[in-house]
Formats: structure tokens, sequence, C-alpha cells
């Protein structure tokens, strides 16, 4: 494939032109473009396609767009491999990165004659104005445009040429004011009211920007207690805050511990009250009671600057000066407590983001004389995001602008250490660069400590505080190694996790890379969170399950970095297979089918040995991929059942989505190949299931031993039925979990097949007993299939109560598009009961859900239900004009039963419009769909709108027929069918009557049935 975006967005493969439609679509491209080849994060590229209103749940929207990106690009191109996407496409096959690569190698040229030729072979590629998304994106247009000036300065271009002029004036454009100093905080109440000499504090060459509140707190603090100990990360801006606090403070002695050596700290005491207090002869010959006769009968504030590294001594000193000198109040700056008791504490942490960019802004327009402008405006903010908000950090990075670009301080940002490895010559040598800042820190610690730091580097979503004990044992050492670090401030507690500043983690990943050690830590972090996982896990099917899930949503990107090591390093299959495991049921929760198909083919094959309760669930996940998938290459989807709740849905038993991935939303059939695979390889995974079991295990026997049965059954080229029989040969000693699981699967099956009796019987026993266990999402889950069959027996209202409990229970627990349509079940139930009202304020709250997602398939259904509505109320307008707004981009990825059932809906208010035939073209184009589909309640939808067809064209008879086909097919008469009702009010006929099916005795077979509706459709 091809990429043009110079002049205009072109795509292309094999010389044939590709469309690319939606914004969406576009921005995904485009950004995955920029890094053609490489894996781009999914919270990079959310990020950037989504840049003012990050969704909800930003994955689940990505892996929407990828989905229908998928379908228009060449196979293969676009990959979801662990942690995000990649673009299979060389760069060379993209402009704008062909571009970038040219310039870079013509500025990095030793030879001027092959620089000039590739700057001209650069220039040759801008046949116009950079194509972008749009909003979001201003920051690669900026950088080609930086590029090109770069090109055209090598190139020799004459200043005249095309576009060099409109470059200089669009880099020129939005220049910044410069910004004002921020007013400086009041002055706090005086500690130290004694008379005295000027003080020794340095004055400041910079006003203090931000930290108000933290100057605040340091008064209050001192006001309160004796001994104060500012602490924070190295970098942060400690002693400028100590300084001012001094220089606020009349008679402050200030003491710089950095240069003193242990042993040193008194003597540098004295040095300072020396210079400080003018007293007679002192007769003390000691540096200790020199100090102490000095201050004797003093009020003052002493500040004992940078304790970390002689720590032990300077509490030992502050402890001694208290008790000696009472006047006194000592302010500490550390990066880590003293361990004194009555000492208080101000955390330092980063400067938040206003404060951080204006340091940035001011410290940039001091060193190249012009503030940012508005086009530098998003690499600015990255920048200040990637260092942190550390104010150090951010006066290193200002300071390369006078020879570096923005952008070029941003990319550069990516080795932060090689970047930030100068600074100014005024400051002290440890904080000259951004190593040294934290070597400083490096240094103070013990081996265990160093451990535990290069440790925490590889959980990038931190760890939780609960879990400390088993990661520290993964890496032999001792749980509280971590809390020191915390103690030390290279780690910070965050709402129950311990969390690392980003340059922190660089720093420990560089120190491994350096030691030849990341491959071994990595793997620690991939077996620690192997055992994690697989005990939260154990929560996800029971009372607790919203704890286990918060867990995993916690710990998502240590899973993908953990997932990511054991498909790299050799010899981590079985912790692959295992991580596989303990993902799978939050992966079936949370609808990500994309991790579990990447999972299950990478790890899949490995699960062949069944040697453990974990490889056979993987591996009975995959052979059901593998009998399912359009090739045996990859496993795809497993069959589907799909239940109609006024609106439709997909399929609440987790098995019929087990190995799918973006191919979940159209199930395959079955290839003879992968039939033959499953035939060929179940036998060997039951009798291991028998052997390893688990409340999932178990449920593998059944579920397989009914496939095989119906994969018997199946004639090559006819439609699957989608159904299958399970059954309870073996299960005498299943967890109850596991009868529950199964009940309920047995529930959605006969909803999908008609079969009311074991619908009723079958969702009663699963509700009871998810109840009795506690499982919440097993509950709500059941409650649909229970609202199903008391909709049929006419029971509205208890059908509207189970069905809102069920949306309820699932709050929280299941993606933003799933209760979406869980609401629709409810909005069906409210216009059968005839409460219009209702069913509007349930569908302007499934809107905002929608939106707030941004979720395609989420808003279609938003769209389909208000159809629904419409045609409960006889406007057949309105509903089409709700069916038109569905995005157009949707239609093909919709599965077989919702393309029946959308299509079914447009027959039904183009019939309320009175345009017969246009409805018999849409009834025409759902009646293929449904019966492809295998759906009974699909089907039978249909059936009634053929029969609204067939009454407005005056074949009452045959409407009657299509009535009764259809309640064969449903297993029951759906008597308060809002479309019916209104057919019937304005029909001057009683061929849609209920009486119509009721009469008819009802079979269990609808094979005639469908014979039958396809003759009348015609």
């Amino acid at each position: 494939m091809r990429l043009r975006f110079f002049g205009g967005l072109e795509a292309e493969a094999d010389d044939a032109p590709i469309e690319i439609r939606g914004r969406g679509q576009g921005a995904l491209l485009f950004r995955l473009a920029l890094d053609a080849g490489t894996t781009v994060a999914y919270r990079s590229l959310a990020e950037d396609v989504w840049p003012d209103d990050l969704p909800d749940d930003p994955r689940a929207s990505l892996q929407s767009l990828a989905s229908r990106l998928r379908r228009v690009v060449p196979a293969g191109t676009l990959e979801a491999v662990p942690g995000g996407y990649r673009l299979a496409v060389a760069r060379e096959d993209v402009d704008v990165t062909l571009f970038q690569d040219l310039v870079a190698r013509a500025r990095h040229a030793e030879d001027p004659a092959v620089a000039v030729a590739d700057a001209r072979a650069a220039l040759a590629l801008w046949r116009g104005e950079p194509w972008t998304p749009g909003d979001g994106f201003d920051w690669v247009v900026r950088d080609l445009l930086e590029d090109r000036a770069h090109a055209e300065r090598i190139a020799g271009a004459r200043a005249g040429d095309p576009g060099v002029g409109a470059a200089q004036a669009r880099l020129a454009r939005g220049a910044a004011a410069a910004a004002v100093a921020a007013p400086a905080p009041a002055a706090p109440e005086d500690v130290t009211p004694a008379p005295g000499p000027a003080p020794t504090v340095p004055a400041s060459l910079t006003p203090l920007i931000g930290r108000t509140r933290e100057l605040e707190l340091i008064v209050a603090q001192l006001r309160a207690e004796r001994l104060v100990t500012l602490i924070g990360p190295g970098g942060a801006g400690k002693t400028t805050l100590a300084f001012e606090t001094a220089r606020r403070t009349p008679g402050s002695i200030v003491v710089e511990l950095a240069p003193a050596a242990p042993g040193e700290v008194w003597a540098a005491v004295a040095g300072s009250v020396g210079r400080s207090i003018r007293v007679g002869e002192l007769v003390s010959t000691s540096a200790r009671d020199r100090v102490v006769e000095a201050l004797a009968g003093r009020s003052v504030l002493v500040v004992l600057d940078n304790c970390e590294h002689v720590s032990t001594e300077a509490a030992e000193v502050a402890l001694d000066l208290l008790g000696s000198a009472p006047g006194s109040r000592i302010l500490a700056t550390s990066r880590e407590p003293l361990g004194l008791a009555g000492e208080a504490f101000v955390d330092l942490g980063p400067l938040p983001g206003d404060d951080a960019r204006e340091l940035f802004t001011r410290r940039v327009r001091a060193a190249r004389g012009t503030a940012p402008t508005a086009d530098e405006a998003a690499a600015v903010d990255r920048i200040v995001s990637r260092l942190d908000g550390l104010p150090l950090a951010l006066e290193l990075a200002a300071a390369k602008s006078r020879t570096l670009t923005i952008a070029e301080i941003d990319s550069g940002l990516d080795d932060r250490f090689a970047l930030l490895a100068t600074g100014p010559r005024a400051l002290e040598a440890r904080h000259q660069t951004l190593r040294a800042l934290i070597d400083w820190s490096w240094e103070t610690l013990t081996d265990a400590e160093r451990t535990a730091l290069r440790a925490a580097a590889v959980f990038p979503d931190g760890v939780d505080a609960r879990d400390v004990p088993a990661v520290a044992a993964a890496f032999e050492v001792d749980g509280g190694s971590f809390e020191t670090l915390v103690d030390k401030s290279l780690l910070r507690r965050s709402e129950g996790r311990l969390r690392m500043l980003e340059t922190v983690r660089e720093y420990g990943i560089d120190r491994l890379r350096n030691e030849g050690r990341e491959a071994e830590f990595r793997a620690r972090e991939a077996r620690a969170m192997c055992e994690l996982a697989a005990r939260q896990d154990a929560l996800l099917r029971g009372p607790r399950v919203r704890e286990g899930l918060a867990w995993f949503d916690a710990d998502e990107e240590n899973l993908s970095a953990a997932l990511r090591t054991c498909a790299e390093q050799p010899g981590l299959e079985d912790v692959g297979i295992r991580l596989v495991r303990a993902c799978f049921w939050t992966w079936i929760m949370r609808e990500r089918f994309t991790e579990l198909q990447s999972g299950i083919r990478r790890f899949g094959e490995a699960a062949a040995s069944l040697d453990s309760e974990p490889a056979v669930v993987v591996r009975a996940i995959a052979i059901l991929g593998f009998a399912f998938a359009p090739d045996a290459a990859a496993p795809a989807s497993a069959p589907a059942t799909v239940s109609v709740h006024g609106g439709a849905r997909d399929a609440a038993t987790p098995t019929a989505r087990a190995a799918a991935g973006d191919s979940a939303a159209r199930p395959g059939e079955p290839t003879p190949s992968g039939l033959a695979r499953l035939e060929r390889e179940a036998p060997a995974v039951v009798a291991a299931a028998q052997v390893h079991r688990s409340e999932l295990s178990a449920a593998v026997p059944p579920l397989l031993h009914g496939l095989l049965e119906e994969a018997r059954r199946h004639v090559p080229g006819a439609p699957w039925t989608r159904s299958f029989t399970i059954r309870d040969d073996g299960l005498e000693d299943a967890p109850a979990w596991t009868h529950a699981f199964l009940s309920m699967m047995r529930s959605a099956l006969a909803q999908n097949t008609g079969d009311t009796e074991t619908l009723g019987a079958e969702s009663d026993r699963a509700l009871s007993m998810f109840l009795e266990l506690g499982d919440v999402w097993g509950t709500a889950f059941a409650s649909q299939m229970r609202s199903e069959w008391l909709q049929l027996a006419g029971r509205l209202e208890e059908a509207l109560a189970v069905a809102d409990a069920s949306t309820e229970g699932l709050a929280g627990l299941t993606s933003t598009t799933d209760l979406v349509q869980q609401r629709s079940q409810s909005i069906g139930l409210l216009l059968r009961l005839g409460r219009i009202h209702e069913a509007r304020e349930r569908l302007t709250g499934s809107r905002e859900l929608a939106r707030s997602l941004e979720s395609p398939r989420a808003l279609a259904q938003t769209d389909m239900d208000a159809a629904m509505i419409e045609i409960a109320v006889g406007d057949g307008a309105e509903a089409l004009r709700s069916l038109d707004a569905i995005d157009a981009e949707m239609l093909p990825a919709f599965p077989d039963q919702l393309t029946a059932w959308s299509q079914s809906r447009r027959a039904q208010a183009l019939l309320l419009e009175g345009r017969a035939d246009e409805a018999h073209d849409a009834l025409r184009r759902a009646y293929p769909s449904a019966t492809r589909s295998g759906d009974h309640p699909i089907v039978s939808d249909v059936a009634v709108s053929i029969a609204g067809w067939l009454a407005l064209t005056g074949r009452d008879a045959d409407a009657r027929r299509a009535l009764v086909a259809g309640a064969r097919l449903r297993g029951g008469v759906d008597t308060t069918d809002p479309f019916l009702r209104v057919m019937r009010a304005r029909l001057d006929s009683d061929a849609l009557a209920p009486e119509a099916a009721e009469a008819v005795e009802l079979g269990a077979d609808g094979a005639d049935e469908l014979a039958v509706l396809a003759a009348l459709l015609g």
C-alpha cells in the first residue's frame, strides 16, 4: 500500500485507489502512517485521534475505528499487536515519512553533493500543503514546514520559489505574546521576630512561578511545628521554595549541606551561623557547642538544605539543635523524611500543568529571545508532560532552545538523558544534567533499593500497594525496599498504587540496558503479573467481581507489557499461556476480542501440551477459533447467539465470543478444515479438562461435545444453525458456577431457536444459581434471558423490572456499547406497555452514553431505537429519518442479525407511509440476512414485517400465514408488537389480529416456515 498526504489524501494498493471515509478512519490511518512499521501505543493513538475529548473507553473506540479501517486497506496492513496497533508499510511508501527521512539524511550527510541531492529529492515530494485529518495534528504540519525550511536551505532554493514564502509566513503566524510574571504570594507571618543582621540567603535570579499553595502550607506548618521537612523528587524545586521561605522570614539561617560529607554537618551549620549572627567572643571550641551558644535566647529559622545524602547525621543534628535552642525552628529539604518524632511535612510534587508550561515558556524566551509560538503549543505540552512537570528538567530542556527547535527538543526526549546532558554552568554539578539529578538519589540507595527501583521501572502502570509483597518476591527483595523508595521520593503513592515519574522510569530502564539486564527484569515482571492476574481472575466469578475487574483495568498496561515479553522472549511460553488464561474472562467482560485473538494466536499452539488448566482453556478457545476461522491460520470467531430486545444486540454468551477478534461482529461459517481439526483435537482437550478441573475447564467438555454433534450434522454450504445441545454428561462434580453458566448458555440457545419451554426453565435456573453464588455479572446476563421469557409470557411489567435490574447490574462491568444495547431491551418493553414518554427518556440517556464513547456502533443502536419509538407512535417519516442517520460506514460491519433488524424496521416505516413497493425491497434485503443468521427471533421479526406488507397490499390470508410462521419460529405469539398495533388501527382488516396466530397449533420445526415466508415474499 502507498500513502500520499502532500496535496491531499491519496491511498492505493496494487495501483487501485483506496477510499478512506470519515475523520476517525483518516485520523487513525494518518497517525499510524507517521510511525509506519512501528507499534503505536493505544494511549498515544487515542490522545492524537481525540485531542480535545477523549472517549470514556479509548481502547474500545480505537478497536471500532481499526475494525472499519481494516475492511478497506489490504489484508494484513493494519495489525493489532500487544499494546497498540501497527501499520505494516515501509516508510518509503508514505510520502511524509520519506520526506522526513530524506531531510534528516541531508542534514547529517558529510558529502555536500549527497546532502543537496537528498534535500532536492525531499522537496520534489512536496506537491502541495500536507493533508491532515483536522484538529490535533498541527504539530505534524509544523514539523514538516520546519523540515522543508531545512531542505530549502540545503538545496539552495531561491527565496521566491513557490511555497517558500507561504512556509515562512506559516511558521511566523501565531507568535505568542510573552508571558507575564506571576504575582508573588503574600509574605507569611514572621516566625523569627527577633532582629538580626541581614540573612545570608542568596537572592533569587528569577521570579517564583506557582507554588503559592505550598508556600502557604510551609508557613502554616512552621507555625504549628518546630521541624518541617520539604520532601519531593530531585529537581522539584525544594531548594527554591525553602530559600523563598527564608527570604520572607527575617533572621533566617541557610545551611547548604550539598557539599557536606559525612561528619561535616555540624561544621556546615556552624559556618552558616557564624556568617549570620554577630555575637561576642565564643568560648566553645566544638562546632556543635558554638552553634548552641550562638543561638541561645534567639528565635530563628534554620534551613537545612539537601539532607538526603547525610540524612542520619542531619536528623541527629536537627534533634540536638531543637533540644538545645528552644527558640529555633528547622525547615529541612530532603528527598526523604528525617524520621524524627513530631516532624511535619510539605510534599512537593511536579508543577501543575499551567505553571509548568509558564515556566518552560519563560525559560525558552530567555534562551532564544522569543516565546514558543502558537504552532509550537502542542509540542510544548508534550515536553511538559514527558518531563513530569519537574522544574529543573524543564529548565534544562528550555535551555536547549538556544540551539534546537521546540520540535527537536520534543523528539530528542526519546533519549532524554542524552539530550539533557549539559546545563547552565551556574548550577551545581548535580543539577547540570538530568542524569546527574537522579544519580544523586541513586548513590544514596542500598542494593535492595536499587533493585526495587529497576523493578518498578518495568511496571508501566505502577504497582498496586497490595501487590508489593508478590512483586518484591519476584525480584528477590524485601517489600520494604519499595516503601523506602516512596520515602526517598523515587516512587509516589497515588490512589493505592506506587507510581514512578516517567523520567525516573526511563532512568531505571536505562540502567537495566546498560547492565544488560532488561530482558531478565521484564521476564520477572511477566511472571509476577501472571501470578497476580491468576489471583484476581478467581474473583471475577463471584460477589467480588467489581474488585477483580478494577484490578485488571488498573493493570492493563502492565499486563500488555507482560504478554509482549512472553511473546518476544524464548522460554516464556508457559507464562504466556497462563497470562492469557488469567486475562480471558476480563477480556470477555470488557469485549476486548482483539487482545484475546492476539493471545490465542501467539500461545494457542503452545497450549497443545494440555498439561495444566490454563493450557486446557486456552487450547479449547484456540480450536474453536480454528473451526470458525476463514482459514486455519488465525482464530476468528466462534458461533454466536443473538437476542432481540425490541432492538438487537450481540449474544450474552461468552463462548460465542471466545476466540473472536474484530470479526466477532460477523460470525464466520465453519470451514471443512476447521471442523476436521475440531473433530481431531477435541477429544484430547475434553480428556484433559476432566483431569484439570476448574469452573471454566469443566464447561469445556459439554460445549465441545455439543459443537461436535452439530458439526457432524452440518451440511457443507448450508447456513450454520448457530445452535447446539449442551448436555449434563460428566458434570456431576462440576462447580456450581459451571452449572449456572451452562444453564445460561442453554437459555440463550433456546431463545435463539424459539424453544420457549427451555428458555423459561433454564433462565430461571441460571438466575437462581447466579443469585445464590453472588455473581453480579452472571446474574445480569441470566436476567436478560429471563426478561426474554417473561416478555413472551406476556408478563411485561416483570420483564421490564428484570431487564432494568440487568442493565443496572452490568454498569461498570461491560462496555458502554453493550450498556446502550442493554437499554434497548427496556425501551422495547416500555413501548409494548404504551409508556412512550418513558421510552423517549431512556433513549436520551442512551444517546448521552453513546456520544460519551464516540462509538459508531452504539450511536447506530440509538438511531434504531429512535426508529422503533417512532414506529410505535405511527410516524413512519420520522422513523426513516432516524434510520437514515445511521453512519453509512457502519452498515457493512453489521452482523446479519442487525442488518435484518434494521431493514425490517425500514420496511415497517415505509409501510406506515404507504410505500409498499419500497417496503418490499427492504424486506427482500432483510430476509436473506435473517435466515443466514440462524436466529429465529430475528426471522420472526421479519415475518411480522412481511405480514404488514401483505395486509397493506390486500393479501389478508397470506398475512395470517406470515404471522403464524413468525409465531412458530419465535415459540409464541407476540400479541403486543407495537408495529402490529399501529397497523391494525390503520387497516380495516382483522388479518393482523393476534387471534390469527393464536388459533394455530405451534410446532417446533421452523424449516417449513422459512419456505413459507420465502414464498410469500416472492
